[in-house]
């Protein structure tokens, strides 16, 4: 051990005689304690909050998502698909189509999105279960699937023989003329099918139905999106540019992670905010380090004017001085960053803080945000205690 770290380590531990340069240097700690876990907590929330949406999107998204980039429905006559099967790594593939519709029930009209399904769409989206309460269609109604979670809201629909009440779906669609789409309406009845399990977002905001069902009301064969379930160890991009060369410059192929980057955007745009945010009040902060190393300095002057009267040379008793202000840093941001991982701990274990309801502030320790709150609280603890150790040259001259 070097002579001078060893002196800053002895001053940094031993007991100090003026009451003053004790609570100081405890003042100095304790700063860069509660600065570096405020930053730790912020930045492991915004960890979080991405791993709950990257969650969002797997359950509510397919991998990839193929449309006609002229906004229309696009014919199937086996080509395409057959071009999505010679692809290594595609699991599965579903047809789909998509409708905007008004359900009028008990004189009340309620929106939902209507979704036609082919019999894949349970192998795209693995969180989608669907179970028939009848095993024959109602003819002249539109079959669908309504989610578990809203049952209630139809058993009058479901038991409609006992109770009487007019139920029928209104949506929106349109027909192509000369290049130009005329909107209409189309009423219909409806029948209850069965039901879905999918997630409670889409049990309320959905109802499902065979995409036959939509194809024979609007009278049009085509479909609207293909959805593409890919293997886990697959390049999703890689697959991505080879569906590009296979399928032509009609269509629109956006990927999950394509559709996550706005939500990204918006959270690393408020991550960097964070950083500069807690970083100006960490350097704020450290001016109690300045503070701490400048009282010492004061309290230990004969000392060290013994030590450069004995031959240790000004850039020695700097070097002291530089040590002790490393110590600080050092035993503020790792007792702070280990308060921050308990304070996550028992977050994530005991869910204490809630956000709204049952759902609890989401939290994820990754090393990433580790490193990056240890580089900011030591940057900026290096830097400090390289300036205030400099001021040992005055100090020794007034003192002769």
């Amino acid at each position: 051990m070097k002579t001078e770290f060893y002196i800053s380590v002895r001053y940094f531990f031993s007991k100090k005689k003026t009451n003053i340069v004790n609570v100081i240097v405890f003042l100095s700690v304790l700063s860069l304690n509660v600065s570096t876990f405020s930053l730790a907590i912020i930045l492991f929330v915004f960890s979080g909050l991405e791993n709950l949406n990257k969650k969002f999107y797997q359950i509510h998204y397919p991998d990839i998502i193929i449309s006609s980039n002229k906004g229309d429905l696009f014919s199937d006559n086996g080509i395409i698909t057959k071009k999505i099967k010679s692809i290594k790594g595609i699991i599965a593939f579903s047809k789909t189509m998509e409708k905007k519709v008004f359900l009028h029930y008990n004189n009340k009209k309620y929106f939902f999105s209507l979704k036609g399904v082919d019999t894949e769409y349970e192998k795209v989206m693995e969180k989608f279960k669907k179970i028939d309460l009848k095993n024959t269609l109602c003819p002249g109604s539109l079959n669908v699937y309504v989610g578990w979670s809203s049952m209630t809201f139809y058993f009058p629909i479901i038991f409609r023989k006992q109770i009487k009440i007019p139920y029928k779906i209104l949506f929106f669609s349109y027909k192509k003329d000369h290049n130009t789409f005329i909107p209409f309406f189309i009423q219909k009845k409806i029948s209850i099918k069965g039901v879905f399990q999918f997630s409670r977002k889409m049990d309320i905001e959905y109802l499902f139905c065979n995409l036959s069902e939509i194809q024979n009301i609007i009278k049009e064969k085509g479909i609207q999106t293909l959805e593409i379930k890919i293997h886990k160890k697959a390049d999703i991009q890689k697959i991505k540019n080879i569906l590009i060369e296979k399928l032509g410059s009609n269509f629109d192929i956006i990927t999950r992670t394509e559709k996550e980057k706005a939500f990204y955007k918006v959270l690393n745009t408020e991550k960097i905010f964070v950083y500069f945010l807690f970083s100006l009040m960490t350097l704020i902060t450290g001016f109690n380090l300045f503070s701490a190393i400048f009282i010492l300095q004061l309290d230990k002057i004969k000392e060290l004017f013994t030590l450069w009267y004995i031959g240790f040379s000004l850039c020695k008793i700097k070097t002291i001085f530089l040590h002790i202000g490393f110590l600080i840093t050092i035993f503020g941001c790792f007792s702070g960053l280990f308060l921050a991982y308990i304070m996550s701990f028992i977050q994530k274990k005991y869910q204490l803080i809630k956000v709204i309801g049952k759902i609890s502030f989401p939290v994820k320790v990754t090393m990433l945000d580790s490193c990056i709150v240890i580089s900011i609280i030591l940057t900026i603890g290096i830097i400090i205690s390289f300036f205030s150790s400099r001021r040992i040259n005055e100090m020794i001259s007034d003192y002769k």
